[in-house]
């Protein structure tokens, strides 16, 4: 079974304390490896900064909307694709409303849905909350911005309702670090993986489109 994991820093590994990247046994997606064992092959594409569909100003790449088609391209076939994403979503720079932050994840999903078979089984997992340690991290964020991740996950769960795919809201079972309140530290990389490996476990095959 091939599964793809397409996602931001998080998915990436990047570090609490912004020093590198965790090693691939400590990332959730090799912890995911590790948990569904042989007969499952775990694909990771993570990138700083990714967002769901608009471009970084000073980042070429950052749009999953444009680079995605290549990745599946390269990776097919799957029989899951895990979306990870919401946190580059609400910077300063690209959303100050839920409903913009919810169009773009809408445009990556419907991108997918219309491009990916029916028998690829298609899992949207929303980022856990930013905290407020970013704001003396991260300029790129705001308290606008930590108020619009908090809200993200219910509106994702909405447009994955419309697209038919699963959703999975990373805040019901992790947090980010008391360490810069954005990125996933050793325990919660752990925690997030055992609630993938549960989901793909339930669901096997099911068609969720």
């Amino acid at each position: 079974m091939n599964i793809l994991c397409y996602g931001d820093s998080n998915t990436y590994g990047f570090t609490t304390d912004w020093k590198g990247r965790y090693p691939r046994d400590v990332r959730w997606t090799g912890r995911l490896q590790l948990l569904l064992g042989p007969g499952h092959y775990v694909i990771e594409d993570g990138l700083n900064g990714r967002s769901c569909a608009v471009p970084d100003t000073h980042r070429k790449g950052r749009s999953a909307l444009e680079a995605l088609p290549v990745a599946l391209e390269c990776h097919m076939p799957l029989d899951w694709l895990i979306l990870a994403f919401g946190t580059n979503d609400v910077k300063i720079e690209k959303a100050r409303t839920l409903e913009d932050a919810a169009q773009a994840m809408e445009r990556l999903v419907r991108m997918v849905t219309e491009t990916l078979p029916p028998e690829t089984c298609v899992l949207f997992l929303t980022s856990a909350p930013l905290r407020t340690p970013v704001l003396g991290v991260d300029p790129d964020f705001d308290a606008l911005s930590i108020r619009l991740s908090e809200q993200l996950a219910a509106a994702h769960r909405a447009v994955c309702t419309r697209y038919g795919i699963g959703h999975l809201d990373a805040g019901a079972f992790v947090r980010t670090s008391d360490m810069d309140g954005e990125h996933l530290d050793e325990a919660n990389h752990a925690a997030l993986a055992e609630a993938v490996a549960r989901y793909i476990l339930e669901h096997g095959k099911d068609d969720h489109r």
